[in-house]
């Protein structure tokens, strides 16, 4: 077994926020177990958000659970794998992974909303054809 821990900082909102870090190409699709969230205040309040002991170590592996990504809260994450190279590529496509998820989010808010713009700019030019008894819907 190997462990690769990371500070990637395209990981890092996902374990800050509640959106779920989720496989979105085949790459990333080690993730499709989950990635779930450790927080370190569970187990010790005043931390510095370290794996500083075995019992902090414990409660990490614990929350991975059959997971092959842990995210930590405001430290980023951890990966494992049968080998060095398993969890090395895991730790670099968890990152590409999170990228295009972080990429894909913000571009459907965009095109969400000039998607909507056209439409509506679709649908007065087509009333604005129709509208006139002369075009019989087809346009100037």
């Amino acid at each position: 077994m190997a462990v690769v821990h990371s500070h990637s900082p395209s990981v890092i909102p996902f374990g800050v926020t509640r959106t779920k870090l989720r496989p979105i190409y085949h790459m990333g699709s080690f993730l499709y177990s989950g990635a779930p969230v450790f927080e370190i205040r569970n187990e010790t309040p005043d931390s510095d958000l370290l794996i500083r002991d075995n019992r902090l170590g414990k409660a990490l592996a614990g929350t991975l659970g059959k997971c092959n990504c842990v995210l930590m809260r405001g430290h980023v994450m951890t990966v494992i794998g049968d080998s060095v190279p398993e969890a090395v590529f895991r730790a670099i496509y968890t990152e590409m992974n999170a990228r295009l998820h972080s990429r894909r989010r913000s571009s459907k808010a965009r095109s969400s909303s000039s998607a909507t713009r056209r439409a509506g700019a679709r649908w007065r030019r087509t009333a604005a054809r129709w509208s006139d008894p002369g075009s019989c819907g087809r346009g100037a």
